[in-house]
């Protein structure tokens, strides 16, 4: 929360996002490309090992080594495998989420070979020895000037702040590192069973370089990743630029199908490897509730418009993946340990949901998460206490009466409580609360006139708590609104709290 620069970068990025995600969908039904993105994604998840299959028995025929690793540490230990056969010791990196997934760099160095991120973004927070921010722009957290320290660390060399040229400075700098390497790494966005092809979607000319050069190519894919064929990748690729930056397409769509000619092997031919990475994908796959979140495209945009990430950045609102797919594959991926403060943070506003590229119910397989981990390792008491309370309306709503004559000592003149009530302290002890209205909306609701004529429309009100009993006027308003275009209103009085607060 202190950290003013990262703040004002992510507030002037959210501000921006939306103009330029609309500018790119301009013309377009959008919800019929998501649709489409969730019913290409579901059908393959559907057929994973069939797919995984096919793609493997393509890929061989072409002269490309296909492995399968269930686990992260597996995978890892296949790549090192393959670099030390090789003889590899020097490595570039392309972006990849899922080598970030599995701890690939700190495996590799471990073995002592020397591994080199070439995306930018990605070669800054190296060096920083931190993890992205964010799925798309991982150094999004940093300014011009704490690069340009950082550079002139590496370089010995005072470095101007100018960005143009710090991006000289890398180009400089990374480039011998391409020359040098004995082996590439790269991930993948698509990996096509029929023609064995993978597809990467990037905005630097890095990954390209990468795949080319070394005479060695692994391509770490997780089996999400895996598609029937090339028009089922485009029609993904139509939304997963303009969900992600704002573009119609990125700077470089790369298809790769086979190892390219290479003078510096004896058979005049690149060595390809990919290595499919289950960790979970295909038990996830068969799962009825939480199946859908591998439709994921790594687009980033519940990051984009989430108001908690906005304000703390994607070290705190996240473990290695970011946002709000991020709460719930850690759990997962990583484990109870990793999820289980994290889920806590979302505020459920449904953000998320309304942007996602491929239709995930992002908040409610958040919440899904954060009850799974509550009834795995007990309910917390006060949990517990207050689930009872709410239970019981007519209880709740005469403590709810008796507090709002018991507040006033703790009313601040900004409107919100000094404190809360002990049962949300220590771990809630940062949140401030408004106060309780001196009357809530049920006791305002039979004085109102909300009667229609010929109503178009007939609504029901479902209020919760805290509109009812904190917010009433936004209740009234909504009455007198829905009334204005013809809709007769109702508030069935038998209602309590949505349950959320517990």
């Amino acid at each position: 929360m202190e950290n003013r620069f990262q703040r004002e970068a992510l507030d002037k990025f959210a501000v921006a996002y939306p103009t330029g995600r609309a500018n790119a969908f301009a013309g377009m039904d959008i919800a019929a490309l998501v649709d489409k993105v969730a019913a290409i994604k579901d059908q393959a998840l559907g057929q994973l090992d069939q797919l995984y299959a096919q793609f493997k028995a393509n890929a061989e025929k072409k002269g490309i080594h296909v492995h399968l690793a269930d686990t992260a540490e597996a995978a890892n230990a296949i790549i090192a495998g393959i670099a030390k056969a090789g003889k590899a010791t020097r490595i570039v990196k392309s972006k990849s989420m899922t080598a970030e997934e599995t701890l690939l760099n700190h495996y590799l160095e471990a073995e002592g070979l020397e591994v080199t991120e070439t995306d930018l973004g990605e070669w800054i927070i190296q060096l920083r020895h931190e993890g992205p921010t964010h799925m798309v722009m991982p150094a999004i957290h940093l300014s011009r000037y704490q690069v340009a320290d950082l550079f002139s660390e590496v370089t010995g060399h005072t470095q101007e702040t100018e960005i143009e040229r710090l991006v000289k400075v890398a180009r400089r700098e990374l480039r011998q590192k391409y020359v040098e390497a004995d082996m590439g790494i790269s991930g993948a966005n698509f990996a096509l069973a029929d023609t064995a092809t993978i597809g990467l979607t990037t905005n630097e000319g890095n990954a390209r370089l990468v795949t080319t050069l070394p005479r060695i190519h692994v391509a770490l894919i997780g089996l999400d990743k895996l598609l029937p064929s090339l028009e089922d990748a485009l029609h993904i690729n139509r939304v997963l630029p303009r969900n992600a930056t704002g573009q119609q397409i990125t700077s470089y769509v790369t298809w790769i199908t086979g190892p390219n000619a290479c003078a510096a092997t004896d058979s005049g031919r690149k060595e390809m490897h990919i290595v499919f990475l289950d960790n979970g994908r295909r038990t996830l796959a068969r799962d009825p509730v939480f199946s859908q979140v591998l439709r994921c495209v790594r687009c980033g945009a519940c990051a984009n418009v989430c108001p908690v990430y906005r304000m703390v950045g994607g070290h705190q609102y996240g473990h290695i993946y970011i946002g709000a797919i991020g709460l719930i594959i850690t759990y997962f991926f990583h484990g109870r340990n990793k999820a289980k403060n994290l889920v806590q943070n979302c505020i459920n506003c449904g953000a998320c949901k309304a942007v996602c590229a491929a239709g995930i119910d992002l908040p409610r397989l958040i919440k899904e998460i954060h009850a799974r981990i509550q009834d795995e390792t007990d309910h917390p008491l006060s949990s517990v206490l207050l689930g009872k309370l709410l239970s019981h309306r007519k209880l709740f709503h005469q403590l709810l009466r008796a507090a709002q004559k018991a507040q006033a000592p703790v009313v601040q003149e900004n409107g919100y409580l000094r404190h809360l009530p002990l049962i949300l302290s220590k771990e809630h002890n940062f949140r401030a609360l408004p106060p309780i209205a001196k009357t809530p909306f049920r006791d305002r609701w039979p004085g109102l006139s909300s009667s229609v004529a010929n109503p178009t429309h007939r609504v029901a009100l479902f209020a919760g708590c805290v509109q009812d009993f904190v917010y009433p006027e936004q209740l009234e308003a909504g009455v007198a609104l829905l009334n204005r275009f013809g809709a007769a209103v109702d508030f069935p009085m038998g209602q309590s709290c949505c349950g959320l607060p517990a």
